[in-house]
């Protein structure tokens, strides 16, 4: 009896241990497997040989899920690779549900991890979401409810092409009547913050330039949205004025944006110019103020920075600001002769633009009833403002549906024939309209 009993617990202990021994041995196979296969699909993906490398690594991604990050970045490199090559569209879309089943695996994974943490991996999973199924609303929504959880997670250490992205696909949903111009300017909020965050951290002038041209194209899709409410905008714009007030950069976008909408009447926008000319008083600010005063029916501030903004260069805003100053003097001032001065000032500078050109030739219709001593020498002027129509759509196409609407009004203004014959003046002879005007044209009757 007590050696039967003695066997008894002798085989029992030898079963209480085999499980244990098993288990260490599966473990060590298991790593062992791991190990080859990772070597097997690392090697050949080095070598781009992606047909060698997807059977070992979708072992390591089904067996050894938690072995390394690496695992995922490689993972997504190699669907991508056929992504790419795949002709068929339901195929194709079957890797890209593979693609997202590893970024999920990677969040479940890895998700914790310190430099790549899930809201990385969201922002991410969502790009190529929207890169692969653009034209598909549903999945156009869901990424940019991953980038907003993105956002969410990470704050300011978004990357900036995620950022970019979540406004862009928020703006394509707008397009698609799925979002509204309250949501585009709520994320582009956002986003410029996650950019301005990125350029006051780089040290390297080419990593600026490039964002800051990501935040002037955030700036021109929020422009084009048909965003119409200024009161919103500026309420929108409050707080982000507040937290950029000292960043000249931060205040030109601010002031980008509400000159996009013509929302350029609040005290904001006025706060804001004032603010931008004080950081960085170049021509760009001070034309911004002048064109303040010019909403405000200040004319006299208005020239002054006009003045200021033609002396500090940049052709292209200094042709636009002898224009400018042309027309408030001959609307505001009355003023033609220094009208047609600036006018002309603005075409010494830009010889191909049609609008100086059809303003002098208003400026010269105005003046026909000063000019001269009798009905056929006020219509004689006639002449030179039409002729300064034709000038204008003959040089600029985009002036030529204004330059026909002029030529059509004043034509039924010129002198008749019978006229003309008493003053002894033939069609098709010289004439020069002289005074201060002093321009040679052809006659013509109506």
């Amino acid at each position: 009896m007590t050696r039967s009993i003695l066997l008894l617990v002798l085989f029992l202990g030898l079963l209480l241990h085999v499980p244990t021994i098993n288990a260490q041995e599966k473990q060590k196979m298991d790593s062992l497997e791991c190990l080859k296969n990772y070597s097997l699909y690392k090697e050949s993906l080095k070598k781009k040989m992606y047909d060698y490398s997807i059977d070992p690594w979708r072992v390591m991604f089904n067996q050894c899920p938690d072995v390394t990050i690496r695992l995922y970045s490689d993972g997504i490199d190699i669907y991508k690779h056929y992504i790419k090559l795949e002709n068929d569209e339901t195929r194709k879309q079957g890797l890209v549900d593979t693609l997202m089943m590893i970024y999920d695996q990677r969040i479940k994974y890895f998700g914790n991890h310190p430099k790549y943490p899930e809201g990385w991996v969201l922002g991410r999973k969502g790009i190529d979401l929207v890169t692969y199924r653009r034209s598909d609303e549903a999945s156009l929504k869901e990424a940019v409810d991953y980038f907003a959880l993105s956002f969410e997670k990470v704050g300011l250490k978004m990357e900036p092409m995620v950022a970019v992205n979540w406004l862009q696909g928020t703006n394509a949903l707008l397009n698609v009547g799925q979002s509204t111009p309250q949501d585009l300017l709520n994320v582009y909020l956002d986003v410029d913050d996650v950019l301005t965050h990125h350029i006051s951290r780089q040290k390297t002038d080419k990593r600026i330039v490039t964002l800051k041209k990501a935040s002037k194209t955030c700036v021109d899709i929020v422009a084009k949205s048909g965003f119409s409410d200024c009161t919103t905008l500026e309420n929108g714009l409050l707080e982000k004025y507040e937290l950029v007030k000292n960043d000249a950069d931060g205040i030109e976008r601010i002031l980008t944006l509400m000159n996009a909408f013509d929302c350029t009447e609040s005290a904001l926008y006025a706060q804001a110019a004032e603010q931008n000319y004080k950081l960085n008083p170049n021509a760009k600010a001070s034309y911004l103020l002048a064109k303040f005063f010019i909403k405000k029916n200040e004319f006299d501030k208005a020239k002054a920075y006009y003045l200021k903004t033609i002396s500090q260069g940049d052709e292209e805003l200094q042709a636009k600001c002898f224009y400018e100053l042309a027309v408030i003097s001959f609307s505001h001032y009355k003023d033609n002769i220094e009208a047609r001065q600036y006018a002309n000032s603005a075409l010494k500078i830009k010889n191909n633009w049609g609008k100086p050109h059809i303003l002098i030739g208003n400026i010269y219709a105005q003046e026909s009833r000063k000019y001269g001593d009798n009905d056929f020498e006020h219509q004689t002027v006639y002449w030179v403002a039409i002729d300064r129509f034709i000038k204008a759509k003959a040089i600029d196409p985009a002036c030529k549906q204004e330059a026909d609407k002029q030529i059509n009004l004043y034509s039924q203004y010129l002198p008749d024939k019978e006229t003309g014959f008493f003053h002894g003046i033939q069609e098709g002879d010289n004439y020069t309209v002289g005074s201060w005007i002093n321009e040679k044209t052809t006659v013509r009757y109506r």
